[in-house]
Formats: C-alpha cells, structure tokens, sequence
C-alpha cells in the first residue's frame, strides 16, 4: 500500500476505533512492524495521534503534545509569523514573550534586535534571547514544567500582573469558532488573561493547525486581543468573525 493511502487508512482506524495497535495494522496492511512505527511517529509529528506501547491513540483534548513534538509541526509556518511579529517591534519597548514553538520561533527572531524588555515565562525564550546580549531579559519565577520549560504557578502570574507591556505575544491552544481562544491548562489561561489586560497591545500568534480545534480550558474570546497573527488567509467563517470583533489579522 502507498505511503499516503497507508496514513489515512490508520487515521481511518484510529478515528473509529479509539486506538491501533502496530502489530495488527502491520499484519493488516501487509508491512512491517517497522514501517507502520515510522508512520504513527510522523503523524504524531502532526500531532494527529498519540503514541502508546505497542500503538497509538487520539490524542487528548485536555492534554498538549510535547514542546518537541509539537516543534515538528508546520516549522515554516512559525517562522513566517515569527516575521510578520517582529515587524511590530521598535527599540525601547517592553514585551512579554509567553511559551511554546510559535514563541521560540519569534525569540530566536527578537535575539537580533537592540534595546527591549524583554519579559517571558519561558526559560527557552529567555536564553535565546539572552544569548545575543542585546536586549534587557527578565524571567518569571516559578515551577518549571518539564514537557515545555515553561515556568508557572501563581507567583508566575503574579509576577507578569505586575508589569506594562507595550506588545505581549502570546501562544494559544486552539481557535475555536463556536469557544473563542482555548487553552489545555487553566494556569495558562490564567496568564494570558492577565497579560491582555497588562498591555497596550495583545498578539496571538497561531498557525493554521490550531483553527477549528477545541482544548479544554475556554481563555478569551476573540475581541479580547488586539492583533491575531497567522500564516494563512482566514476562511471566510474565521474572517467573518474577526471582523465582527474588531480584531486586526496579519497574514
């Protein structure tokens, strides 16, 4: 069987199943355990599945991939919005960069400008950008959380409260027509809340793959933020909506 028509005869399976197993789609598809391995790894690459001992499953709706998991989807894209952010950006501003790959995309981009404040809950923003030496860098304090190397807890949140900021950039779960911006843990939620409320102007960065997702925590609806950055033109749906919200698209 091709390679394509193999990947969506699993996700076919696991769609109405709950779960695969490798032995049984090898014998199935007549491949090999191998080769059905590499197949459940690039579509959880995709994050389209969850890899269990001996298979897969779906993945949860209140649980995120993985940072490195989640690096290997739509690379390029975070890049471009990490572009179009740092366009924002003008020497002697104060901003906070939260966590996630869309944000270290953009830390890696912000490591090369001059004279920021630069905030962020995020020990991998913080050292890319500190690397360089260019700009001023503050961490939050904190619990660190291994999967992402996010810092959080109350006194995170506490302590970003405590600031302006004239842009805060923010990841987000999922873009949700029906819920608004969601989020797959309450504190992150909690943060973000925190943030737009903290700054001149608010800016999530989300790529194509995060629209029409539903996560479990429900953080803000869409006029709460300023500016929505993106990869790709919004279907007419999504568009519709930020209009009515008077939110500024950038793609």
């Amino acid at each position: 069987m091709l390679g394509q028509h193999r990947l969506d005869e699993i996700m076919a399976r696991l769609e109405r199943n709950g779960q695969v197993r490798v032995a049984e789609l090898a014998a199935t598809l007549q491949v090999t355990d191998e080769t059905i391995r590499r197949d459940l790894k690039a579509l959880e690459g995709e994050g389209r599945l969850r890899r269990i001992h001996g298979g897969a499953v779906v993945p949860r709706r209140n649980e995120e991939q993985p940072i490195d998991v989640r690096g290997r989807v739509n690379p390029r894209e975070k890049q471009r919005i990490a572009a179009l952010a740092v366009a924002l950006l003008r020497e002697g501003m104060s901003i906070f960069i939260d966590t996630g790959t869309t944000a270290n995309a953009l830390a890696q981009r912000v490591a090369e400008q001059r004279g920021l404040n630069v905030i962020t809950n995020s020990l991998d923003v913080a050292l890319a950008v500190a690397r360089r030496g260019n700009n001023r860098v503050m961490i939050a304090p904190g619990t660190v959380r291994a999967k992402d190397n996010a810092v959080i807890g109350a006194d995170a949140i506490g302590w970003a409260g405590a600031f302006c900021y004239d842009i805060a950039f923010m990841g987000i779960g999922a873009v949700n027509l029906a819920q608004g911006f969601m989020d797959y843990e309450e504190e992150e939620a909690q943060l973000r809340r925190v943030l737009v409320g903290r700054a001149e102007r608010s800016v999530i960065l989300a790529d194509e793959s995060k629209f029409g997702r539903r996560a479990f925590v429900r953080t803000l609806d869409f006029a709460a933020v300023t500016t929505l950055i993106t990869n790709e033109p919004l279907s007419a749906d999504y568009a519709a909506a930020f209009r009515e919200a008077r939110t500024d698209v950038v793609c």
